[in-house]
């Protein structure tokens, strides 16, 4: 049996609550440096780091997981994952065509 570490709830530099060094890059170093094998960018409503964040995975020999963590206007927080990064950008485009736009933060 195989034993996996993982971490399915991430943030980059894009959700309010990350700060400029979350980048792509340095998530997947860091997860890598605490021995993570699997890591799922689950940002606030977007899903725009995650082709970046699985080429930097990926370097690594992390498997990476596009997600995202989407806030109701009620604001309950749902952390979404995907099989496909193509799918999770599909619904991250389909977010963006119903979100108010406000500044974050």
């Amino acid at each position: 049996m195989n034993r996996y570490y993982y971490d399915l709830h991430v943030h980059s530099c894009l959700s309010p609550c990350g700060d400029d060094d979350s980048t792509p890059a340095n998530i997947a170093g860091m997860a890598t440096l605490n021995g993570l094998q699997i890591v799922a960018l689950t940002d606030h409503n977007t899903t725009a780091n995650c082709p970046a964040f699985f080429k930097a995975a990926k370097s690594y020999g992390l498997i990476p997981i596009a997600g995202m963590e989407l806030t109701t206007a009620e604001d309950i927080h749902l952390v979404c994952l995907f099989e496909h990064l193509e799918d999770a950008m599909n619904f991250s485009e389909e977010v963006n065509t119903r979100r108010i736009p406000f500044k974050n933060g």
